[in-house]
């Protein structure tokens, strides 16, 4: 499930282009039973792959 989120957030951020805190409101919408603390490591999580990667 981790790996699923946090690809949800990485399309949240590349393909929606949405900043990193809009992307944390969003993923509750994909996963509303993830708290604001999982969200946000789940996004920098994908921050952090998305910049290994460019």
């Amino acid at each position: 499930m981790k790996e699923e989120i946090i690809a949800r957030a990485r399309f949240l951020l590349t393909e929606l282009h949405l900043p990193p805190v809009e992307a944390g409101v969003r993923l509750k919408d994909y996963f509303p039973d993830l708290e604001l603390e999982e969200r946000v490591r789940y996004v920098q999580e994908a921050t952090e792959y998305q910049g290994q990667n460019t």
